[in-house]
This record gives structure tokens, C-alpha cells and sequence, in this order.
């Protein structure tokens, strides 16, 4: 019975890996790679606090003319292999958003926050976001999201996970 059971852990060892084992050592993941330039539509980097939260820091350009990018944290979790949120698009999340380089503030920044937060319920949905990565022979990952267990083709990405300190940037 017991080796049996050793059995199921390492099946499902196998067949559930950490979907987040390359951040627990120090790589972030970049979103619509372009290897040749090291820039990212969006870069997602994950906190691991000492409690078992785990908290996804974002950084997603928004707009390439003007240059918008937003900046958010949220709280995320694993289940099944899947990186999920369950109130992935609350405007609270949403920590700065710079355009052309300055960074919002006062009511231009509450304004804009609610709006994107808005688009993003409105064109993803509500509920439980989750990713899973799936490898492709070049070394990246495909991304695909489901909200609330339905697939969102739309959604899908490239995935790679790089190293910050390498000269990866969230540029066009």
C-alpha cells in the first residue's frame, strides 16, 4: 500500500509540474517575445511570500503610440498546473500606468485605472482566469487561458522565460 502510494506522488509529480519553477529561480516570463531586440509586450514576475501566497507582478504595454504601459499586482495560485487569478481585472490591482514615460496621477490616474480595468472585464471576462504553458520545440511556451474553465483562444500567447538582468524589456 505505502509503495503504492510513493507510485501516485511520483506519477503526479511528473505529470504536475510547478507551472512557476523557472520564477522560484529568479527568471520572469516575457509575453510576445522578440528574441533579437530582448523586448516584451508584458512581463509577469511572481513574489513567493513566506504564508504560501503567491503574487504575480505585471507589467503589459497597453499602447505602443502614445507608449502606455501599465503596471499591476495581484495575488495568483496553482491548480492543476494552471497559473490562475480568480479577480485578475479589479482596477485595484493597478499600481501605475505611464504614458510616453510619465507616470499618471490624481484623477487622470483613478480615471484611467477604472477604464482599463473596465476594457478588461468587458473584453476578457469575470470570474477565474487561469494559464497553462505548454512547451514548443524552439523553447518557448504557449500560453492558453481559460475564464471560468472556457477556452480563450483570443487570449493565447508566446511565453519565454528570461532573466531581467539579460536586457529584456516591455518595449514595442
Amino acid at each position: 500500500m505505502i509503495l503504492m502510494a510513493f507510485v501516485v506522488l511520483a506519477i503526479t509529480a511528473l505529470t504536475d509540474p510547478d507551472p512557476l519553477a523557472p520564477a522560484r529561480d529568479g527568471q520572469v516570463q516575457c509575453y510576445t517575445p522578440d528574441v533579437e531586440r530582448k523586448t516584451c509586450r508584458a512581463i509577469g514576475s511572481y513574489l513567493f511570500e513566506p504564508d504560501g501566497r503567491i503574487i504575480n507582478d505585471a507589467e503589459n504595454m497597453l499602447n505602443e503610440e502614445p507608449f502606455v504601459i501599465l503596471r499591476a499586482r495581484s495575488a495568483v495560485y496553482v491548480r492543476d498546473g494552471a497559473v490562475c487569478a480568480t479577480d485578475a481585472f479589479d482596477d485595484r490591482h493597478i499600481r501605475t500606468i505611464e504614458v510616453n514615460g510619465n507616470t499618471l496621477e490624481g484623477e487622470a490616474m483613478s480615471s484611467a485605472r477604472s477604464a482599463v480595468a473596465a476594457s478588461m472585464r468587458e473584453t476578457i471576462g469575470t470570474g477565474e482566469y487561469c494559464s497553462t504553458y505548454h512547451p514548443k520545440p524552439d523553447g518557448s511556451l504557449r500560453a492558453l487561458v481559460t475564464v471560468n474553465g472556457l477556452p480563450r483562444p483570443d487570449a493565447e500567447d508566446m511565453v519565454l522565460w528570461i532573466r531581467r538582468e539579460d536586457g529584456w524589456r516591455v518595449a514595442p
